[in-house]
């Protein structure tokens, strides 16, 4: 299934707007406090392994770390690789994922938003707008490397995110802090975000864990 971007009004998945967390959870913060941004939502549809459940993605743009402008990868081969113990709640650093049941589902009202609302459909047909893919298999554009499992549940796919993607922000926001060729950080010029230097990011979940320990990343390039 595709992920493409739609006209569409009141979606459960889409980019920007309103945060979607689970019941209990707060707005993540980046490790100077700041809160940070919310990016998208995905509801999985009834086609989709993880049928029933909701993954929310934030990440830091009011901080920047050099070394953390993706997720940390794991020290061995990732294809079929058993990921440590709390490896998933201790590597969001700079980003941080839920995946959680519908009904745990909370909408907040009271978050400056950020990045610009945009729907966002599953479809089996490609738009012509497309955010990514969702089905059953990654598409590599590099190696294979889908993670074995997790505290001993097997990993889902869950999505991919096509790389080159930017978030339009509104017109509040600040902009989000970028590496300086100079040294140390600078405000972004352009009015949008990015997300894991624009990498392809491949998300892939366990039922194990709580929700916030649920989620691995893999990024590739070209």
């Amino acid at each position: 299934m595709y992920i493409n971007k739609v006209p569409k009004t009141e979606p459960a998945s889409y980019i920007g707007g309103k945060p979607v967390i689970p019941q209990g959870m707060s707005i993540p913060k980046s490790p100077s406090g700041s809160l940070m941004s919310f990016y998208f939502t995905l509801q999985f549809p009834e086609a989709h392994s993880l049928h029933g459940y909701t993954l929310s993605v934030f990440a830091a743009t009011d901080d920047f770390n050099e070394d953390y402008t993706i997720p940390e990868m794991l020290k061995v081969p990732l294809l079929g690789a058993s990921v440590p113990d709390g490896f998933l709640r201790n590597y969001q650093k700079y980003f941080a994922l839920f995946l959680f049941k519908n009904e745990e589902k909370v909408y907040l009202t009271d978050y400056p938003i950020r990045i610009a609302m945009t729907p966002l459909a599953f479809s089996h047909s490609k738009g012509h707008d497309v955010f990514g893919w969702a089905g059953d298999k990654p598409k590599w554009v590099l190696n294979y490397e889908t993670p074995g499992q997790y505290k001993g549940a097997a990993f889902d796919f869950l999505l991919q995110v096509y790389g080159e993607q930017s978030f339009p922000i509104t017109g509040s926001a600040p902009a989000q802090r970028e590496t300086n060729i100079f040294g140390g950080s600078k405000p972004r010029a352009k009015r949008n975000y990015i997300l894991f230097n624009q990498n392809e990011v491949y998300f892939f979940g366990s039922r194990a864990g709580d929700v916030d320990d649920r989620v691995y990343i893999v990024t590739q390039c070209n």
